[in-house]
């Protein structure tokens, strides 16, 4: 199917909101079952779990996400356990379940089981199934057409309607990405089905691309690699950096964002800058299971794929290097105090999966060093209390953090860190900003500032 594009109506000029399941109420279900709800569709989510469930009809929301509690506050979304009831009325069918890692494969248990309900639940004319969870291309139009197939006793393009729809969101600003994407992209088995999945993001102003269903698949993992290949390239070079005395690496990239490759619409730098910034690494959810994924996928098709297995590479190794930058300003660093502060693997969200923060803390311990931590979000704090069992102090506020330390490594961008004083209390007031928080602030006398991408000397250097 060739690519189309077309340019939707604005926002607000839905004429009839459709009725739609959304089968999974994790991070991408609820985000889309939400900002679709807003728009005026009809949504009611489905999940397993009975607790969570009740929490959700009670207008609680089982994580942090910017903007979406306002977004389920009034009802607007109907929750349940019963996928038939919800499956049976709705002209869209969301399948937003995980798709985690497993020894490096992706694991597509959830994806099946939620298949086969659905299948046993599809009811109606032409009901449109989408899978909108992260799948290896060849996956919707072989394992869940099949077993759509085989449980409905229907065929896909006569009886029901199947369509990739893969999400491009980043937590923590996951609710203005859906209202306002940059491209929405559906992969579609015919084209009556594309005509629908249309019809359901009408509302949204953007770009919208169809094409074939292994297309969509590849667009995610295609989006995904390159966002993390930037990150990696640049900590490369950040690692380099750091053993060199006088080069600052935000000096070179200020020039490398110049080339007007990288200009944006509006002659200001493009998006793609963000990525190009020196850091401790990425984590979360999707970069580090889908890029395992994707290589684990080409290998078995006999491709190899050197420059995404570099960029994951590159990403677990770094955490190390800034311990060892860390190391090094301190003249060896077993048995001194340090603080980290952020474990959440990026601000706006209380997502610990793949944490930089966490694996820093991980690296700090094995060197025999007294670990403090801190997060602005309480929950994030609770957790890493519990999974660490008092191996790590975590404390309420950043300032009992720091209390005492030797260092203090800056692992997550926090506004809240942003702080002229956050090294009162030190020890040794050395900090290290690992995400370029303390950017442009001055700090005051005694406090040394170890950036990303710089040399740390024990020494005078010549």
């Amino acid at each position: 199917m060739p690519i189309q594009r077309n340019q939707p109506s604005p926002v607000g000029e839905h004429p009839a909101g459709m009725a739609v399941a959304v089968i999974g109420t994790g991070y991408v279900g609820l985000v889309t079952a939400a900002c679709l709800a807003a728009v005026g569709h009809r949504i009611t989510c489905v999940d397993r779990d009975r607790d969570r469930v009740a929490a959700l009809a009670r207008g609680e929301v089982p994580f942090h996400e910017d903007g979406l509690t306002a977004l389920l506050a009034g009802g607007r979304v109907a929750a349940t356990t019963d996928t038939a009831s919800a499956v049976a009325t709705a002209e869209v069918v969301l399948i937003c379940v995980g798709t985690p890692d497993r020894d490096g494969a992706i694991d597509l248990t959830a994806l099946e089981a939620a298949a086969a309900e659905v299948g046993r639940s599809l009811t109606g004319e032409f009901p449109v199934v989408a899978v909108k969870s992260t799948v290896v291309p060849g996956t919707t139009d072989t394992l869940v057409r099949r077993i759509l197939e085989q449980e409905s006793d229907r065929l896909a393009g006569r009886d029901f309607g199947l369509a990739m729809n893969p999400e491009f969101l980043s937590q923590g600003s996951a609710v203005a990405d859906f209202m306002m994407p940059d491209r929405i992209v559906l992969g579609a088995f015919d084209q009556r089905t594309a005509a629908v999945m249309a019809r359901l993001y009408r509302p949204f102003p953007a770009p919208l691309l169809t094409m074939g269903l292994r297309e969509a698949e590849m667009v995610k993992y295609a989006a995904n690699a390159l966002q993390a290949t930037l990150i990696s390239f640049t900590n490369q070079f950040a690692a380099l950096c750091e053993a060199i005395p006088r080069i600052d690496l935000a000096r070179v990239m200020e020039a490398v964002h110049l080339d007007r490759m990288l200009d944006g619409p509006d002659g200001g730098r493009a998006g793609a800058t963000r990525f190009l910034k020196g850091g401790i690494g990425f984590g979360g959810s999707c970069f580090p299971k889908d890029l395992a994924a994707l290589s684990w996928w080409a290998r078995r098709r006999g491709i190899e794929l050197p420059l995404i297995d570099a960029a994951q590479a590159i990403n677990t190794r770094r955490p190390t290097q800034v311990v060892e930058l860390l190391a090094q300003a301190l003249g060896g660093i077993c048995q001194k105090r340090v603080a980290v502060l952020g474990l959440a693997f990026k601000p706006g969200t209380d997502d610990l999966r793949e944490s930089p923060g966490l694996k820093l803390v991980g690296r700090l311990l094995a060197r025999g060093v007294e670990v403090t931590a801190h997060d602005p979000l309480p929950e994030v704090r609770q957790r890493v209390r519990a999974m660490h069992r008092g191996a790590v102090l975590v404390t309420e506020t950043a300032a009992q953090a720091v209390a005492g330390t030797d260092a203090a490594i800056l692992a997550t961008a926090w506004p809240d860190y942003r702080r002229h004083d956050l090294a009162n209390g030190m020890r040794r007031p050395v900090l290290l900003d690992g995400r370029g928080v303390l950017d442009g602030l001055e700090m005051p006398d005694g406090v040394t500032l170890l950036r990303i991408g710089t040399y740390a000397p024990t020494t005078e250097e010549p």
